[in-house]
């Protein structure tokens, strides 16, 4: 059985990747602007900002779902379920869960970085053009993307606690079925 200090360790990761995925969820689905001649956008106009948000919400979703189980762990010392199915849905819920987050972490980031590049040239352009409003395009716009990439921080801390759970669940996984690579 997984000692007292990892159960711990793993209850503690749980709860800190669901609260930074809840913050990822909430501030990219806040996320938005409107300019004053009316054009207004969300993180919905960007396919690349729902991927994150699904992400962010799956992430979130098999964490409430592993919360009391983890919980149920520290204070009794004993899986819920002891027939050995809950270390392998740790193990492979858990590795799933980190990619999805990773993808979306690596999604968000991308577009981020490469949005703001090309809304640097946009405005370049359009000042040459001598164009009316664009300091509060530029202003807004960048609060925009900035906004989005503090939310795909916050699910890169969501990744970070689940890839620790990952490498967790599968020392438990060892431990639990008596197996090992030297055993």
């Amino acid at each position: 059985m997984a000692g007292k200090a990892v159960t711990k360790s793993v209850l503690i990761l749980r709860i800190f990747a669901l609260m930074s995925l809840a913050a990822s969820v909430v501030l990219l689905a806040t996320d938005d602007f409107k300019l004053s001649n009316g054009l207004k956008a969300t993180f919905k106009d960007v396919i690349t900002y729902r991927f994150v948000l699904a992400a962010g919400v799956v992430g979130c979703a098999y964490t409430l779902l592993q919360l009391p189980f983890a919980t149920y762990h520290v204070c009794t010392e004993k899986r819920l379920i002891r027939n050995g199915c809950l270390p392998e849905f740790d193990f492979y819920g858990d590795k799933i869960t980190c990619f999805l987050l990773a993808s979306g972490v690596g999604a968000g980031f991308a577009f981020s970085f490469e949005a703001k590049k090309l809304l640097k040239d946009l405005i370049f352009l359009l000042a040459a053009l001598e164009v009316d409003g664009l300091d509060e395009f530029k202003s807004k716009s960048n609060k925009f993307l900035h906004r989005a990439s503090i939310a795909t921080g916050f699910l890169l801390l969501g990744f970070v606690c689940m890839a620790v759970l990952s490498v967790l669940s599968s020392i438990s996984r060892t431990w639990s079925n008596g197996r090992g690579f030297f055993k």
